[in-house]
């Protein structure tokens, strides 16, 4: 009997205490928030003015990841038209998307004195981007800038050094950097414009007239510029090693009148250090490592390093 009523006690006892406990420690927020925070303490606490209502910041960062397109996962998911070396024969016919015109309008640069306001192409800062160029973040042109943001601020792809060119100067900078200043700049033109509303997705077949191809020595190192949907000029430039540059005249089918493209392709001698999921290696069905080709669209530039002439 008298052990039950020590037991009792003690349980009593053990209640009470955690009651205590928890009525203390009880992390209630506001008054050891307003300690903390106060005048005295070291701290400035930002959020304070209402304690009670303060919440986290939302990820800027993950709300622009949200955003972009994530079929996009690098430069290279941006190409289309890819083909063998072999197959590019005087007289053969292929198809092509949309004449090689770039479905990205052509805009021009952000001003030199304005460009050094332009937030860094990070995906943390595409919200900050979007606000920048006064852009609705529920249009199609956030989504562009989200995309951007993501693969100008993500890491160069293996065995390449990459740089988005907001500025015809950061352009000319990088392509200095990687080759030096006495270059070649060549560009696919002539494409004729579509009237479809889905340019990137239309196809159409072409005779391919004549070859041209550079040397192995002159692909040895190159700088291929990809101009990407932006509110101004962007251009996502990537020195390539193990290169050949070709251009091919393209005449165009099914017009009243004939349209020539002068069409830039570039070459890759060896794959070897692409990602497994390169979309050429299913559109060609080639093995990794295999060369693989492809045309550029006519926004887009190849810089090779001048060769020296005899004389």
């Amino acid at each position: 009997m008298a052990s039950n009523v020590i037991l009792s006690f003690l349980l009593l006892s053990i209640v009470s205490m955690v009651g205590a406990i928890d009525t203390k420690f009880k992390p209630s927020g506001s008054p050891l928030m307003a300690e903390v925070c106060s005048s005295q303490s070291q701290l400035i606490c930002t959020n304070y003015d209402n304690v009670q209502a303060s919440s986290i910041v939302e990820d800027d960062a993950a709300n622009a990841a949200n955003m972009r397109d994530v079929s996009i996962e690098t430069i290279n998911d941006l190409q289309e038209d890819f083909f063998l070396e072999s197959s590019l024969v005087e007289g053969r016919k292929i198809v092509i998307h949309n004449n090689l015109n770039d479905p990205a309008p052509s805009r021009p640069f952000v001003p030199s004195s304005a460009v050094s306001s332009l937030p860094e192409l990070t995906t943390y800062n595409a919200l900050d981007i979007m606000s920048y160029f006064g852009v609705a973040r529920d249009s199609s042109m956030a989504t562009a800038i989200a995309t951007a943001a993501y693969l100008c601020g993500g890491a160069a792809l293996p065995g390449e050094a990459k740089s988005c060119a907001a500025s015809t100067e950061a352009l000319a900078a990088f392509v200095a950097s990687e080759l030096g200043i006495n270059v070649s700049i060549y560009a696919t033109k002539g494409a004729p414009t579509t009237h479809s509303t889905s340019t990137s997705h239309v196809k159409a077949p072409v005779t391919i007239l004549k070859v041209a191809k550079g040397s192995v020595e002159e692909g040895r190192k190159i700088v291929v510029c990809h101009h990407l949907a932006f509110p101004s000029a962007l251009y996502y430039c990537h020195a390539v090693t193990g290169t050949k540059v070709i251009q091919a005249t393209l005449k165009t089918e099914g017009r009243l009148r004939a349209a020539y493209i002068k069409a830039m392709a570039v070459c890759h001698l060896n794959t070897e250090l692409w990602l497994s999921r390169h979309p050429a290696f299913k559109a060609l069905n080639i093995a990794r490592g295999d060369e693989a080709c492809h045309f550029l669209v006519d926004n887009d530039l190849v810089f090779t390093r001048a060769l020296q002439t005899s004389g």
